[in-house]
């Protein structure tokens, strides 16, 4: 299998035109990152996604994207009665919009919290359906993060039960600090991420740990019983992903953002973790998969 590593953009502003990005993009592809993964939130797509796409194309960068089925970027209060209808109609022309970057991946921090499981049940269905209008099956997944839909396992698993073909990214840190504890030493919890890990289609690879989402310091020994869980984890779903075959690849993305994320007075920026994690993870990753050829 192909394990592949996009750099995501957040935290890092584009600059007038681009520009900024269109001198950083050229680092990254040497440090051997395949692609980037953006916010299209913040961009004017008429005048930005042709420039992000010529930018990818000069660089020979892949587009992931990110996207939100409502509340985009988070900003001001939460929208109130927003149901399943009003984020199916935002997906379908949100999908349309970005048809013109060619994305790889299209992940989506999608639903809402507060519904209950049939009303997010609903939606997933919905997008499905949307997805093959478009010709895109297979190409979204659904983030697991809180504030939406997927932000518990439990949530997760009973969604999964009943819409099987959801493929979804793994962002694990939102459910470890929202559930404070490490999610494979019960046997309970063992049971439950086993039967979410075969959906797992795109990775997430941020360490968090049981009080925050992000780890100042990966590789600080005193993180070691979360970075060992989260290891173990993307290692078992790179094996539920290397049963698709020879030619089936998976995307990481080494997600460390930037304050109130990334801690004030931290050793290291949110980018240079960023940057020394997706290397790290890189060889781990690969060493790994060479040995499930080898089995």
């Amino acid at each position: 299998m192909k394990i592949d590593r996009f750099r995501s953009v957040w935290g890092i502003a584009p600059g007038p035109n681009m520009d900024h990005w269109a001198q950083w993009f050229p680092e990254l592809k040497a440090q051997g990152y395949s692609g980037v993964e953006v916010d299209i939130h913040p961009l004017e797509p008429s005048r930005d996604f042709p420039r992000l796409r010529e930018l990818c194309n000069q660089t020979g960068l892949e587009i992931g994207l990110m996207i939100h089925s409502s509340w985009f970027m988070y900003v001001g209060p939460r929208p109130a009665g927003t149901k399943a209808e009003h984020h199916l109609q935002n997906y379908r022309r949100l999908l349309e919009s970005v048809q013109q970057l060619n994305p790889s991946t299209i992940n989506f921090q999608s639903g809402e919290d507060l519904w209950d499981v049939e009303e997010s049940i609903k939606f997933y269905k919905g997008t499905l359906q949307i997805d093959s209008e478009l010709g895109i099956s297979g190409r979204v997944y659904h983030e697991t993060h809180r504030n939406r839909s997927l932000f518990t396992p439990y949530a997760t698993r009973r969604i999964l039960e009943a819409v099987p073909e959801l493929r979804i990214t793994a962002d694990f840190s939102h459910w470890m600090v929202g559930c404070e504890r490490v999610l494979d030493v019960s046997e309970g919890d063992k049971a439950m991420m086993d039967a979410i890990i075969p959906h797992v289609y795109h990775i997430h690879a941020r360490i968090g740990t049981t009080q925050a989402s992000q780890c100042p310091e990966p590789t600080n020994p005193v993180f070691k019983e979360e970075k060992e869980c989260f290891e173990r984890t993307w290692k078992s779903v790179i094996r539920s992903r290397a049963k698709d075959g020879a030619t089936t690849r998976i995307v990481f993305v080494p997600e460390y953002g930037p304050f109130p994320y990334h801690p004030i007075g931290s050793a290291k920026t949110h980018s240079q973790i960023a940057d020394e994690e997706g290397q790290r993870l890189q060889v781990l990753f690969n060493d790994f998969a060479a040995t499930l050829k080898d089995a």
